[in-house]
């Protein structure tokens, strides 16, 4: 099975430093790896555009909390997405959970 870092590059020919999950859980999350330079939000964003892209979803960030859990550092990007199905604009709001511990601890911007 194709994961998310393999499909990003296939698709976006984009090689983020990530690996773990599909960010849809704090028990999923995207780990985000330390690469220098690294702005982890940066990141971040990116893979949540490319995201969008394949959903054909629009989005916007509402907040962005930092969390532990289970000993981790997990960056929580809560959005706004919208989309439309049946003629129907549909708004939703949605988490994406991102690991950003090694970042965290080795000092990314």
């Amino acid at each position: 099975m194709i994961n998310l870092k393999e499909l990003l590059k296939k698709d976006f020919g984009v090689d983020y430093p990530i690996s773990g999950g599909t960010g849809n859980s704090k028990d999923n999350p995207i780990v985000v790896h330390y690469e220098f330079p690294n702005d982890y939000s940066s990141i971040e964003y990116g893979v949540i555009r490319c995201i969008a892209i394949v959903r054909r979803i629009e989005w916007k960030l509402l907040r962005q909390s930092l969390i532990q859990h289970n000993g981790k550092k997990i960056d929580q990007l809560k959005i706004e997405a919208k989309w439309i199905e049946n003629g129907q604009l549909i708004t939703q709001k949605e988490n994406y959970y991102f690991d950003i511990t090694e970042c965290f601890s080795i000092g990314c911007i």
